[in-house]
């Protein structure tokens, strides 16, 4: 998966923005529908990249029906993406 230019990164770093803290640490709460809207597209289009970023394992379902939290590897990617980013920009 190249997480560079592709949605799946868009949508990692939207599910990272989108997470608040809990009882249980942080998660995101918003349904599929939600994150859809937010992410301006549909839920079927929205379903293959958030079972990719699971499958890569960025982000897991937070119990059935309940969310997802973005693991280590997940913030990891978002801030290794970051600095390059802001090394390009140099």
């Amino acid at each position: 998966m190249n997480l560079f230019t592709s949605d799946s990164f868009r949508l990692l770093c939207l599910l990272t923005d989108l997470q608040t803290d809990t009882i249980d640490g942080k998660r995101v709460r918003e349904s599929q529908e939600e994150i859809a809207e937010l992410f301006h597209v549909s839920k079927g289009k929205l379903n293959p990249l958030m079972q990719s970023l699971v499958a890569s394992g960025c982000i897991e379902k937070y119990r059935a029906r309940s969310g997802y939290t973005v693991t280590l590897l997940g913030k990891q990617v978002v801030e290794l993406i970051g600095q390059l980013d802001a090394m390009e920009e140099r």
